[in-house]
């Protein structure tokens, strides 16, 4: 089954998982990684590595605390 990836809903995925769990949420409300400034909840795909995407499903979302960018591998937790 291929990944969905969706901002709104992820974002809403990673919220409710905080919430539900009692924890605080490290990843930026809106996707948005302030040191590449690429969503997190977006897949990319590198040129040259096309077995390589990198991006965060709705499903992960909210399955995990995400504390750092999967681009870039900024943490959120400083």
């Amino acid at each position: 089954m291929a990944q969905k990836y969706d901002v709104t809903e992820a974002a809403a995925a990673q919220k409710r998982y905080c919430e539900e769990n009692e924890i605080p949420q490290f990843a930026p409300a809106n996707g948005w990684c302030s040191a590449c400034g690429r969503n997190i909840y977006e897949p990319y795909t590198y040129r040259g590595r096309e077995e390589d995407t990198r991006g965060i499903s709705v499903d992960a979302a909210g399955k995990r605390l995400i504390t750092s960018c999967p681009h870039c591998n900024t943490t959120f937790c400083d």
